[in-house]
C-alpha cells in the first residue's frame, strides 16, 4: 500500500468515525478533517471531482461550525 493510499483510507476513516458521534459539532469537525485529507489526496491523485467536492464540503463545514459556536455563545 502506498503512502497516497494511506491518505485516502485515512480520510474515509476520519469521515466513518465522525458519523458515529453524536451532536451535530463532532460530526462537522470530523468530516471537515476527513475533507481536508480527501483534498490532498484529490491533489496527489490529480482527481479534479475528489478535491472539489471535498473542497465544497469543507467549506459548507466551517460555516456550519460557525454558526453553530455563534449559536452557542447566545445560549
Amino acid at each position: 500500500m502506498s503512502w497516497i493510499e494511506v491518505i485516502g483510507i485515512s480520510a474515509t476513516c476520519v469521515i466513518f468515525i465522525g458519523f458515529l458521534n453524536k451532536g451535530e459539532l463532532k460530526i462537522r469537525i470530523y468530516n471537515s478533517i476527513g475533507s481536508i485529507l480527501f483534498v490532498i489526496y484529490g491533489l496527489i491523485i490529480g482527481a479534479f471531482s475528489v478535491w472539489l467536492l471535498n473542497g465544497a464540503c469543507l467549506l459548507l463545514n466551517i460555516w456550519k461550525i460557525y454558526q453553530i459556536m455563534k449559536e452557542g455563545k447566545k445560549k
